[in-house]
C-alpha cells in the first residue's frame, strides 16, 4: 500500500492528456491575442522597480555599468523564459510552473510547486498593492489632496493610522476587473502597460540631451565583481513574464502566441531597462543616486523637478498592472489541471 501511495505521489501526465484537458475549462474563453498577452508579460517585468533599483544598484553595486548587470541578468532570464516558451507551446494549459512540473516530476513536486505559485502571487499582490498606495498617496499629495490620516496606513505604520483604504480598494479593484471580463482586465492592463511605457521614453527621450560622458568614469567602479553582484539584485526586474503562462486556456492560439509573447515581453522589458540605466547615470554621478526616487532626484539635479510628477502617474500605473499581473496569475494557477 505505502507502494502505491509513492506511486501515486510520483505519477505524472503525459503531455498528450494536459493538452486534452486545456481546452475542458469551458468557462475560460479564448479571447486573448499576442498584444494582451505580451501586455501581462510587461505588467508583470515592469514595475516601479524601474525607477528605483536602477538608481540604487549603480550607487552601491555595479556603477554605471549597472547596464552590464542588467544585460547578465537578461541572459539567465532569457534561458529560463527559453524554457517557459517551449512548455508554453507543448502545454497550452492554465496553471505555468505547476503544470509543466506536472508533466516532468510527478504530482508531488507540482503540488509543492502549486503552493508556492500560489503563495508568491498572493504574497505579491499585497505587498504590491500596499506601495502603490504609498505612490498614489504621493501623487494626490502632489495635487494638493490627502486621505484621512485614519485611513493612509495599517495600523502600526504610523500614528492615528488605522487601515490601508487605498491598498484594499486597488486590491478589489484589479480584483473586480478580474472577475467581470477577462478582455476588460486585459484592456485595461494594456492600457496601463501603455502609460509606464510611455512614461519611461518620455524620461529618456528628455533625459538625454543632459547626459554627460564624464559621469560614465569610471564605468565599473565596483569591479566586475560588483557588476555580477548586480545583476544578482536586479534578476528578480526582468523575471515576471511567467504570469503570461498562467493565461494560456485564453489565448486564441497558445502554441504560436505563449512563446511570442514570452520571448517579446523579456525583449521589450531589457531594453527599457538598459536604456533608462545608461541615460541615469549619464545625467548625475552614481554615487549621488542611492536613494528612494533616484530618476527624481537625478532630473531634479539637472532642473527638471517636474520629471518628479511624471515618475508618481508611471510608478502608480506601473504598479496597477503588477498587481493584476500577478493577481491573473494566482488565479489561474488554482484553475490548472
Amino acid at each position: 500500500m505505502r507502494n502505491n501511495a509513492l506511486r501515486d505521489l510520483l505519477r505524472v501526465k503525459s503531455i498528450e492528456s494536459l493538452q486534452s484537458e486545456s481546452g475542458r475549462h469551458s468557462e475560460l474563453r479564448r479571447v486573448l491575442g499576442l498584444w494582451q498577452l505580451t501586455s501581462i508579460g510587461l505588467g508583470g517585468l515592469i514595475g516601479v522597480g524601474i525607477f528605483v533599483l536602477t538608481g540604487v544598484v549603480a550607487a552601491t553595486q555595479a556603477g554605471p555599468a549597472v547596464s552590464l548587470s542588467f544585460l547578465i541578468a537578461g541572459v539567465a532570464s532569457a534561458a529560463a523564459a527559453l524554457c517557459y516558451a517551449e512548455f508554453a507551446g507543448m502545454i497550452p494549459a492554465a496553471g505555468s510552473a505547476y503544470t509543466y512540473a506536472y508533466a516532468v516530476l510527478g504530482e508531488l513536486a507540482a503540488w509543492i510547486i502549486g503552493w508556492d505559485l500560489l503563495l508568491e502571487y498572493a504574497l505579491v499582490v499585497a505587498v504590491v498593492s500596499i506601495g502603490w498606495s504609498g505612490y498614489l498617496q504621493a501623487l494626490l499629495g502632489q495635487l494638493g489632496l490627502a486621505l484621512p490620516i485614519w485611513a493612509s496606513g495599517a495600523a502600526g505604520t504610523g500614528e492615528g493610522r488605522i487601515v490601508d483604504l487605498a491598498a484594499i480598494l486597488g486590491a478589489l479593484f484589479v480584483a473586480g476587473v478580474l472577475v467581470l471580463r477577462i478582455e476588460w482586465g486585459a484592456r485595461f492592463n494594456a492600457v496601463m502597460v501603455i502609460v509606464k511605457t510611455a512614461a519611461v521614453l518620455l524620461v529618456v527621450a528628455v533625459g538625454l540631451p543632459h547626459v554627460r560622458l564624464e559621469n560614465w568614469t569610471p564605468f565599473m567602479p565596483y569591479g566586475f565583481g560588483g557588476v555580477v553582484e548586480g545583476a544578482a539584485v536586479v534578476f528578480f526586474a526582468v523575471f515576471g513574464y511567467d504570469t503570461l503562462t498562467t493565461a494560456a486556456e485564453e489565448a486564441k492560439d497558445p502554441q504560436r502566441q505563449l512563446p511570442r509573447a514570452v520571448l517579446l515581453s523579456l525583449a521589450v522589458a531589457l531594453t527599457l531597462y538598459v536604456v533608462m540605466s545608461l541615460v541615469l547615470t549619464g545625467m548625475v554621478r552614481y554615487d549621488t543616486l542611492n536613494n528612494p526616487a533616484p530618476v527624481a532626484a537625478a532630473f531634479t539635479a539637472v532642473g527638471l523637478p517636474w520629471a518628479t510628477f511624471v515618475v508618481s502617474v508611471a510608478a502608480v500605473a506601473g504598479i496597477v498592472s503588477v498587481m493584476l499581473a500577478f493577481l491573473l496569475g494566482c488565479a489561474r494557477a488554482s484553475a490548472s489541471p
